[in-house]
């Protein structure tokens, strides 16, 4: 008798053991998908196809999911150990304008300084340089800004941002 209550005591330390990984990190992965959603400055209702993957070779969260309203791709990398995002994608759905016409790369990196928050001024140290590709005219803005790399891609006719990302290059 002593020694089948030994045994179905270990046994359940052994599970408790195994699964409070698994329930860490399912509070973890909501941590990320709150985290992201918080910088989004979105609720759960306003987003669709969510979806929130661990990648352990980085130690990594991404977390995607849909803006309802508007049609944008947000995609996010959240450290597991200090929730920090490491990395910030939104891809913005906007009609294809084919139009050769284009506003001054000083309005491109004017529009990148606001979509991003940070000042015209180290905007402007960075790249600026238009290309038309696949029919469409692009302004493709990279700067760096502190620990930060960003690349902002304008629509060269409209200056409406296509995509914007940030990575944090930081320690």
């Amino acid at each position: 008798m002593r020694k089948r209550l030994i045994s179905i005591v270990l046994a359940l330390i052994m599970v408790m053991t195994m699964t409070s990984g698994v329930f860490a990190a399912g509070k973890t992965s909501k941590n990320a998908e709150q985290i992201a959603l918080k910088n989004a400055k979105l609720a759960k209702k306003q987003i669709s196809r969510l979806s929130v993957k661990f990648d352990r070779k980085d130690g990594e969260y991404d977390v995607k999911f849909v803006n309802k309203k508007n049609g944008a791709r947000y995609s996010y990398e959240i450290r597991k150990a200090n929730g920090r995002i490491t990395e910030k994608s939104i891809n913005y759905k906007h009609k294809r304008n084919t139009s050769r016409k284009k506003i001054s790369k000083l309005a491109a990196q004017k529009v990148a300084a606001r979509a991003t928050g940070v000042k015209l001024a180290v905007v402007q140290k960075g790249k600026c340089k238009y290309e038309y590709d696949d029919g469409e005219g692009v302004y493709e803005v990279e700067f760096r800004n502190g620990n930060y790399k960003y690349d902002v891609e304008i629509q060269a006719p409209t200056g409406k941002v296509k995509e914007h990302s940030w990575e944090y290059r930081g320690r």
